[in-house]
C-alpha cells in the first residue's frame, strides 16, 4: 500500500502547479486507469527493488501509449515548466544599469529549474484574436538573487491593453510554451518616485534615505541594489542585482547590511545603484515580494559607491541621465532631485569624475550661489561662468557675482590623477543656492581619451574615457 500511494503521490506531482508545455492530456483521462492497473500489478507482485523496476518499467510503456510519458525529474531536454507568471506597468527612471527607461510593460515568470538559455517574448491580439503586435523574444537573463527570474518588456500602448497578451518561452530543442498572460485593468494609475535620495555613513553599511510625497502611501515598496561592476548571464550589458528588500510602507531610510543577500558585504570603490520600487498592487493588498502581485510600479535608480571617512556627512545621490551624442566630449549628465535648497546650507552633490563638468540648474531652480570644490589632483581648478574665468583652490568657498548663476564650468581635472569615473564618491561638489526652492539641475562631465597604454590594470583606477563609454554601452533595451 505504501508503494501504491507513493505511485500516486508521483503521478499528482506530475500534474502540480508549474505550467508545462506539453499539458494537454487531462489528468482524469489517463490517472484512474494508470492507478488502477498499478493496483493489480502491485497485488501480483511482492514488492521488493526488482519487481518494482519491472512494475515501473510496465507502467512506463502503458502510460506511453495513453499518450503521456512519465516523468522522474527536470532534466535537459524537458518541458518548460513556470510559475508565477506576471505583467505589469512599469514607470522607469533614467538608469546606468542596462535597463530601458520609460512608460513600459514588463512580463514574465520563473522557469522552474533556472531561467538560463530561455527567451521570451509575446503577442498581443484584438478582440477579433488577430495578433496586431509582437514583441520581440529576448534572453532571460536570471539574477544572482533569482536564478529562477525571466523577463522582457514592452513600451506602454493604451491600445494594447483591453485584454491579456499571451507570452512564448522558448529553449532550443524545446516545445515553445505559450501562456496567457493577467488582466491589465487599472494599470492607469502612475505612482511617483522619490525624491532628496541622499547617501550618509561611511564604511561599508551606508544608510540611504529620501523622501515620498505627503500623504501618499504606497501597496509595496521594494529596493534593489544593483553592481554595475557585474553583468547578468545571457546579458552582455545588464548589471546584475546583488542584495533585494521588501521594506515596510513608510521607510524613509535603508542601511545596508554588512553581509548582502548574495553574500559578501559592498566593496569601497564598487560602482552601485539603488533601485527604488514603488508598488501598487492588484486589488490595493499589502505587498509581500511577489511579482504577481504588482498592478503598476515606479522603478527609480540612484548611483552611489561607499564613503571613506573624508567625504561630508550627507551627500545627495543622482540619477544618471541619458547620452545624447555619443561622438562629443560629454558624458551622460548626472540629474539631481532635491526638493530643499537654499543660502543657507551647502549641499553636496556627488557625481561621476572625468576631468572637468558642467553644472546647469533645472527649469524654475534658484541660481547657484556658491561653489566648494573637493581635494582632486594638485586641487587648483579653473571655474568658468558667464563669460568669465576664476581660478579656485579646493576647499575655499567660491561665491558666485550679483544674484548667482544658471550655470557654470570646471575644468583642470588632471587626467594624471587617473580618478575612477565609475566611483560616484570621487569628486563631491558643494553648493549654495540663491534661493529657497528645488535643485533639479544637471551635472554633465568632460571626457577626454586617454591611450590604453597608460591605463592601470584591472583592480586600480580606470581610464577616464573607456569608463563613460562603457556607461553608455550599458544602455540595451530590456
Amino acid at each position: 500500500m505504501k508503494t501504491l500511494i507513493a505511485a500516486a503521490s508521483l503521478l499528482l506531482a506530475m500534474h502540480a502547479a508549474p505550467v508545462s508545455a506539453t499539458a494537454t492530456v487531462s489528468l482524469r483521462d489517463w490517472f484512474v486507469p494508470l492507478f488502477g492497473y498499478y493496483a493489480i500489478l502491485s497485488e501480483e507482485y511482492p514488492m521488493n527493488n526488482r519487481n518494482r523496476h519491472d512494475l515501473m518499467s510496465r507502467l512506463s510503456l502503458y502510460a506511453a501509449t495513453t499518450g503521456l510519458a512519465l516523468v522522474a525529474s527536470q532534466a535537459v531536454g524537458e518541458p518548460i515548466q513556470i510559475t508565477g507568471i506576471n505583467m505589469f506597468r512599469d514607470f522607469r527612471a533614467i538608469n546606468d544599469v542596462g535597463i530601458a527607461s520609460g512608460d513600459r510593460l514588463q512580463y514574465g515568470a520563473n522557469v522552474v529549474g533556472g531561467s538560463v538559455n530561455t527567451s521570451l517574448g509575446a503577442t498581443y491580439k484584438n478582440l477579433a484574436g488577430t495578433v496586431v503586435f509582437t514583441d520581440a523574444s529576448a534572453n532571460c537573463s536570471p539574477i544572482l538573487v533569482n536564478p529562477n527570474f525571466c523577463s522582457n518588456s514592452t513600451p506602454f500602448n493604451s491600445n494594447r491593453i483591453a485584454r491579456p497578451w499571451e507570452f512564448t518561452f522558448t529553449r532550443s530543442g524545446e516545445t515553445p510554451l505559450v501562456v496567457q498572460g493577467p488582466s491589465l485593468a487599472g494599470t492607469n494609475f502612475r505612482a511617483p518616485q522619490p525624491t532628496n535620495v541622499t547617501i550618509s555613513g561611511s564604511g561599508l553599511t551606508p544608510t540611504i534615505s529620501w523622501t515620498l510625497p505627503d500623504g501618499y502611501t504606497p501597496d509595496g515598496f521594494r529596493i534593489q541594489i544593483f553592481d554595475k561592476d557585474r553583468i547578468r548571464s545571457g546579458a552582455s550589458t545588464l548589471a546584475d542585482i546583488v542584495h533585494n528588500d521588501n521594506l515596510p510602507v513608510t521607510a524613509t531610510s535603508y542601511t545596508l547590511p554588512s553581509v548582502l543577500e548574495t553574500g559578501g558585504p559592498l566593496r569601497f570603490g564598487g560602482n552601485y545603484s539603488i533601485n527604488f520600487q514603488v508598488i501598487e498592487t492588484r486589488g490595493d493588498v499589502t505587498f509581500t515580494g511577489a511579482q504577481t502581485q504588482i498592478l503598476t510600479r515606479s522603478s527609480s535608480f540612484f548611483a552611489f559607491t561607499p564613503l571613506d571617512n573624508s567625504a561630508p556627512p550627507n551627500v545627495a545621490l543622482p540619477e544618471v541621465g541619458i547620452d545624447l551624442d555619443l561622438n562629443d566630449n560629454l558624458g551622460a549628465p548626472y540629474q539631481f532631485s532635491i526638493d530643499n535648497v537654499g543660502p543657507a546650507s551647502v549641499t553636496f552633490i556627488d557625481p561621476f569624475v572625468a576631468v572637468g563638468y558642467d553644472y546647469a540648474i533645472g527649469l524654475g531652480d534658484p541660481n547657484f550661489a556658491s561653489v566648494i570644490l573637493p581635494n582632486v589632483g594638485d586641487g587648483m581648478f579653473e571655474l568658468l561662468f558667464g563669460g568669465q574665468s576664476e581660478f579656485v583652490q579646493a576647499g575655499d568657498q567660491f561665491f558666485f557675482p550679483g544674484a548667482g548663476v544658471a550655470e557654470f564650468g570646471v575644468r583642470g581635472i588632471e587626467t594624471t590623477a587617473m580618478l575612477d569615473p565609475n566611483n560616484v564618491a570621487a569628486f563631491i561638489t558643494g553648493l549654495t543656492f540663491a534661493t529657497a526652492g528645488a535643485f533639479t539641475g544637471t551635472m554633465t562631465p568632460i571626457t577626454v581619451f586617454i591611450p590604453d597604454a597608460t591605463v592601470p590594470a584591472p583592480g586600480t583606477l580606470a581610464l577616464i574615457a573607456f569608463g563613460l563609454i562603457g556607461l553608455r554601452r550599458r544602455w540595451a533595451t530590456y
